[in-house]
């Protein structure tokens, strides 16, 4: 499934709250803060046409998570239905000049 995920899944979903469940972790918050795509990762020699996306996430409060696999629930938008991730690879970022507060993860889709 998560090979027909495109950047366009993620879209609507900007400013809203997706849920992480990696065990043996609390359920944790992700507000989606951004998607940007990456045209030149895009490998030639493959026949799928998605472009390569990047989805920035931000956790209130901090968490002690790093980088951890599990399954992303996603909320439902006007346009779909609620959508359950599995084995998604989430990897924590820095705050690099932004609120230390929070923390930060990015969602790789190549």
């Amino acid at each position: 499934m998560l090979d027909k995920i495109c950047s366009d899944d993620f879209m609507p979903l900007l400013g809203q709250t997706c849920y992480l469940h990696a065990a043996p972790y609390p359920e944790l918050a992700l507000q989606v803060h951004a998607v940007r795509q990456n045209p030149r990762a895009q490998n030639p020699y493959l026949q799928d046409n998605r472009v390569p996306f990047i989805v920035e996430l931000t956790a209130d409060p901090l968490t002690p998570l790093v980088d951890v696999v599990g399954q992303l629930r996603l909320p439902a938008s006007a346009s779909t239905a609620q959508k359950i991730l599995e084995d998604i690879n989430i990897s924590r970022t820095g705050a690099m000049g932004r609120d230390n507060q929070f923390s930060y993860f990015q969602l790789i889709f190549n």
